[in-house]
Order: structure tokens, then C-alpha cells, then sequence
């Protein structure tokens, strides 16, 4: 079972793929590990690991991915290194993300 969002899984996949293969991606979507999930008030770091990520760091920003719950506008960045994908999800101006958010019904758009 896998332990992101459908939202977080497009996040992934629109960040991710001009760098990634479908089925790297498709497999760390479905099959990663948990490693964290922590909330910092302004956001969250989710972190999955797969051995078949890279070990070399990879900031994967673009293109720019954003995320609407309401009126809260979010954007998101992912980081991989050591075969850990680091999803990071921010808000806009200072908001600040409930810890529910993953459960709101994320929107996707770029």
C-alpha cells in the first residue's frame, strides 16, 4: 500500500519526469518506504526511500508545481539524494499548512 496522496504521486510524477524513468517512478510512488512525514507549520517533508533512487542529490523544481486546498496556495519541490525522494510541500505567503492538508483534497496545477 503506498503511503502517498494521489495529489503526491502527480506532484512526483510532473517534478520528476524529466529525470526519472516512468517505472522508477512509478515503483517509489507505489512500493517506497516511509522514512518521514513531518509538518513544520508552513509545510511538510515527506520522505521515501527506494534503493533504486539515486544516490547522487538531484533538486527536482521544475516545472513550477502548485497545490490548492480553499484559498491556501501551496508549491512543491522534491529532493533526492542517498536513494531518499524528499517531497516538500510550502505555502505561499506565510500560511500556514494544517497537518490535515494531505486529507483536503489537494488540486494540482502547473
Amino acid at each position: 500500500m503506498s503511503v502517498l496522496e494521489s495529489f503526491e504521486k502527480s506532484v512526483i510524477e510532473l517534478l520528476a519526469t524529466d529525470v526519472l524513468t516512468a517505472r522508477l517512478v512509478h515503483e517509489v510512488c507505489s512500493n517506497g518506504k516511509l522514512v518521514s512525514l513531518d509538518f513544520t507549520g508552513g509545510g511538510y517533508f515527506l520522505t521515501l526511500s527506494s534503493n533504486d533512487l539515486p544516490v547522487e542529490r538531484l533538486v527536482l523544481d521544475n516545472p513550477s508545481v502548485n497545490g490548492k486546498v480553499g484559498e491556501l496556495l501551496t508549491g512543491f519541490v522534491a529532493f533526492i539524494e542517498n536513494n531518499e525522494l524528499t517531497l516538500e510541500c510550502f505555502a505561499y505567503g506565510g500560511e500556514t499548512v494544517p497537518e490535515n492538508f494531505r486529507d483536503m483534497g489537494v488540486a494540482v496545477f502547473v
